[in-house]
């Protein structure tokens, strides 16, 4: 018989923990800010056609080497880039003169410029929080519908837990937000939820065969059958995020790094937090009649 894990005796120390770090991260927010990207501030948007053998990465290196702060992305047709800049002709210019002495002036065409107002890039942080809030809603209409509000509410609360933890670590590490960071956040969302649901899903089918004193003797069973299957899902997939960690740079490596902070904190969150949750909503739970398969010492009875 597999030894029972006394999860609830760390949730204390979990919700802690989890509000010492999110208090510090929103220290750091009023104290250092964000490092946002050049999607969230005023700039230029340049499209440009270079006629010949190059790629995003070795743009952007190249006007990097002439000091040109900007992001530079395929712009889907053949030999066409999405290039944004701070805001500026000078700027324009730079860009245009970068790329010229590389390529040749003749294989160099700038076919469109756009300046984007602050308005703009202050309407797309706006957007992005909407995002991320419908899509907390969502997740509670989901849950709610397959489980009781209390654990609709945990889960929910897992993920914001997740979503606020890497808001911080962006803000600690000073790590370029961008647009492929708003994508990070809503990937570990997804995960996390996932995960929870797994877990969620043993309690509701542990409380109608196990029996039990109380229902942390529940989430103690449940989540250590769960646990081999949380731990054994999170490296996996660790794995092959620090590849592209290893292996990549620019927006792919910071997107993976964004990657590897939630999934940690993912795996955490639901096997705590949203545990310490409904556990304490469900404190005063009493066990009905149960089919008698299976038996779990309570945490009296293992001291």
């Amino acid at each position: 018989m597999k030894k029972l894990i006394h999860f609830s005796k760390f949730f204390p120390v979990a919700v802690v923990l989890s509000t010492v770090l999110i208090l510090s991260g929103i220290v750091s927010l009023c104290v250092r800010g964000m490092n946002w990207g050049l999607e969230f501030k005023p700039g230029q948007n340049i499209q440009v056609s270079v006629n010949a053998q190059t790629d995003a990465d070795e743009i952007s290196g190249l006007l990097s080497e002439k000091k040109v702060n900007a992001s530079v992305k395929s712009a889907g047709g053949e030999n066409s880039y999405q290039i944004r800049t701070e805001s500026g002709e000078s700027v324009e210019n730079a860009v245009k003169a970068a790329l010229s002495e590389k390529y040749g002036s003749e294989n160099v065409v700038v076919e469109q410029s756009q300046s984007i107002s602050a308005q703009f890039s202050k309407s797309l942080i706006r957007d992005s929080i909407v995002l991320v809030l419908a899509t907390l809603v969502l997740i509670f209409a989901y849950t709610l519908f397959r489980f009781k509000w209390d654990a609709a509410l945990g889960s929910v609360i897992a993920v914001i837990h997740d979503a606020l933890i890497m808001v911080s670590f962006f803000s600690w590490s000073q790590l370029e937000f961008t647009t492929t960071s708003i994508a990070a956040i809503l990937t570990i969302i997804g995960y996390s939820i996932n995960a929870t649901v797994v877990i969620l899903d043993r309690v509701r089918s542990d409380m109608k065969i196990v029996e039990a004193k109380s229902f942390k003797d529940i989430l103690n069973s449940s989540l250590t059958s769960t646990l081999s299957r949380s731990v054994i899902t999170t490296v996996t997939t660790l794995f092959a995020v620090l590849s592209l960690v290893v292996f990549t740079t620019g927006d792919i490596k910071n997107f993976a790094i964004a990657l590897v902070v939630g999934l940690i904190s993912g795996c955490y969150s639901s096997l705590f937090i949203a545990g310490a949750f409904i556990s304490q909503v469900r404190k005063n739970w009493k066990p009905v009649a149960v089919l008698p398969k299976g038996n779990v010492r309570s945490e009296e009875e293992s001291e």
